[in-house]
């Protein structure tokens, strides 16, 4: 059966348990004799109070009419305390708006059933029509009260769970399980309005009307804060939307910077555009064989991808120059690490790696530059950077020499090991070159270096983010 069908079900099944309630109550059990004046001040009070509810969830709403029925059945038993829901029924079907005929018949329905029940519960406690001693009538009337609270929350909620997308239990949860304590609170203000009347007649009633007042006054003022702390976290809601749209442009501002300043190198370094490519392919292998967490792998990769990014600030004619570099040429070059340092300080998703792209030419001896550094002082991802930076230059042409061959390479990086690059990374990596080479031999297809561009920046700083 469709969510509709069930919904309009339900709502017939509600009408009909009311209907038959009311004729039951009417019909079956003997109410006491009411004194009209009292039952026209009950009836004045249940309408009053229905033409001013306090709204719930969507346009469900609840008043404290149910504590003028309560009064009603403890005077005058179940026939005329229903009646006196009728009467607040027909309020809410024109209160604040004509409400649909469906609508209107189920409040009534619902109501009459919750009534029914209560007051049942409330001859089975043990409480008298009229009402015998204060503390059994008390007594009784909570208890009954708890019985009328149960039924209208559990059909009410779920009526509006049937024809809306909320479950029943968040309805529920949302709208009433704060009400328990008010529920009681208001019942008790019903009985002692009929022991009052009991007592003191018309005249005490009406002075016990003051304490409904208040009590309506409580359930108002809760909605209103309710409603403005649910406005407020829709507001903030909404902000946090607004701040990861705006969060997400930044990243993305930041990738386009990051693709114009490869692209700027590239454009400006032809010679050696796939260097960094290569050097982070290897490097990100290396980090993982030395076993670097998943950070530091992402500071490999990403500080691979830059480390010569410091090459936009050095003059073309030496960049491309194709004899060795004059002196002082090669103090300007020197300055690479450091001019690539301070560009990514002032990207907020790069300044990590700045000082990896600082320290990418210190030696391990301490004889390197720009600070001289040495051994343990050198960030791990540089050490590894430097190991294959260093084979990859020597294995690619430049306009001053030809390449070396990988055995050629491998022979200096080890001749240098231990005074310009750390032994440990260069054992490392060597195992993994040859590890690469004898795998081509088998004809194993491997992951070509290139694939290791502009694009991973993107990967990588999703995980470093």
């Amino acid at each position: 059966m469709q969510k509709p069908q069930l919904a309009s079900l339900y709502i017939a099944t509600v009408v009909l348990g009311g209907a038959a309630a009311v004729v039951y109550a009417t019909l079956v059990l003997s109410p006491a004799t009411p004194d009209f004046v009292m039952l026209a001040l009950l009836i004045a009070v249940a309408g009053a109070s229905e033409r001013a509810p306090i709204f719930l969830f969507r346009s469900s709403a609840i008043s404290i009419a149910f504590a003028a029925t309560i009064a009603t059945y403890v005077l005058y038993g179940t026939g005329a305390a229903l009646w006196v829901n009728l009467a607040s029924a027909a309020v809410s079907a024109v209160t604040p708006r004509r409400k649909p005929l469906r609508k209107a018949a189920f409040n009534a329905g619902q109501l009459s059933i919750a009534a029914f029940l209560a007051s049942t519960t409330y001859h089975a406690v043990g409480g008298q029509v009229p009402p015998g001693f204060i503390a059994p009538t008390v007594v009784a009337v909570c208890v009954s009260a708890a019985v009328y609270f149960l039924v209208n929350s559990t059909l009410t909620a779920a009526v509006i769970a049937l024809t809306s997308d909320a479950p029943f239990r968040t309805v529920w949860l949302q709208n009433f399980a704060w009400m328990p304590v008010n529920y009681v609170a208001t019942a008790v203000n019903g009985a002692a309005l009929a022991i009052a009347y009991q007592a003191l007649g018309v005249f005490g009633a009406t002075v016990f009307v003051l304490p409904l007042g208040v009590a309506w006054y409580s359930f108002k003022l809760y909605m209103v804060k309710s409603t403005e702390v649910r406005k407020r976290v829709d507001e903030l809601t909404l902000l946090n939307v607004d701040f990861e749209v705006t969060n997400d442009r930044l990243e993305e501002a930041h990738l386009s910077l990051i693709g114009a300043l490869c692209g700027s190198l590239e454009a400006k370094d032809a010679l050696t555009s796939g260097h960094s490519a290569a050097t982070m392919f290897h490097s990100i292998g290396l980090a993982k064989k030395l076993g670097l967490d998943d950070r530091e792998v992402v500071a490999v990769k990403l500080g691979a991808l830059f480390h010569d990014i410091g090459k936009i600030g050095i003059p073309e004619d030496i960049l491309r120059k194709p004899d060795r570099l004059r002196d002082d040429e090669w103090v300007l070059m020197k300055a690479h690490p450091r001019i690539g340092a301070d560009l990514l300080a002032h990207v907020p998703d790069l300044k990590d790696i700045a000082p990896i792209v600082l320290a990418h030419h210190e030696r391990y001896d301490g004889t390197g530059y720009p600070a001289g550094l040495a051994n343990g002082d050198i960030p791990m991802p540089a050490q590894i950077i430097a190991v294959v930076d260093a084979y990859h230059a020597m294995t690619e042409r430049r306009p001053y020499r030809q390449a070396r061959t990988p055995e050629l390479a491998i022979a200096e990086l080890r001749r240098v090991s231990g005074t310009q690059l750390n032994p440990v990374v260069v054992e490392a990596f060597v195992a993994e070159i040859l590890d690469e080479h004898e795998r081509v031999a088998r004809g194993e297809k491997l992951d070509h270096v290139h694939a290791y561009s502009r694009g991973q920046a993107v990967e990588a700083l999703r995980i470093a983010s």
